[in-house]
């Protein structure tokens, strides 16, 4: 493995397809050496949508189980930190949706100086939980090259430079595309908007 990572002229999706197939044949190592790389942008990208740290420790680690189990479903066709990405991105709405339908208290068992203020209301993180789940609805329907490009500029917050590494990309090819995937989200939210 240290034969790998120490060819700088490999590029990244290559080191990644030959750690995938290590892993995938069981090799233990590999999958973690995989995973390093990305575990402060998966863990900033849990910290910036979750209330607590030990939410945010909770979602990692089950995205990163998720990720261990259906490793052999990662088809390659993009990155795999989008692939990463996209597992944690879909770990925060369930972790969002089990909390919408947690079980509540009546206000007689709760003290009033625990009362949560006005802007985090039921109504209020509902319209959040609806609004987040419509964006994902959008995002979803956008075709492949669309939606992961929102992922790695807009929910993971890549460079140009680091969108064009990770993409086989040019700067401006990602700039077009990214506007092009910004411009079709924003019809599709309205479509959904409208359905609704």
């Amino acid at each position: 493995m240290e034969s790998i990572c120490a060819s700088g002229a490999a590029p990244l999706r290559e080191i990644e397809g030959l750690l995938i197939d290590r892993a995938l044949q069981g090799g233990n190592d590999a999958f973690g050496a995989l995973l390093t790389p990305h575990l402060t942008s998966l863990n900033r990208f849990a910290r910036m949508r979750l209330r607590s740290e030990s939410e945010v420790e909770d979602v990692v680690q089950q995205a990163l189980l998720r990720a261990f189990r259906n490793l052999r479903q990662f088809r390659r066709e993009a990155s795999f930190k989008t692939w990463l990405s996209a597992i944690i991105f879909n770990e925060v709405i369930h972790l969002r949706r089990r909390q919408a339908t947690a079980p509540t208290r009546s206000l007689h068992e709760t003290r009033a100086a625990c009362l949560a203020d006005p802007s985090s209301s039921p109504d209020v993180q509902l319209q959040r939980i609806e609004r987040v789940e419509r964006l994902h609805q959008a995002l979803n329907r956008l075709p492949e090259k669309y939606r992961v490009m929102i992922q790695l500029r807009d929910l993971h917050e890549l460079s140009i430079a680091e969108t064009a590494r990770s993409l086989s990309l040019t700067p401006a090819a990602v700039k077009t595309r990214h506007h092009r995937a910004k411009k079709l989200l924003v019809r599709s939210l309205s479509r959904l908007k409208r359905a609704a």
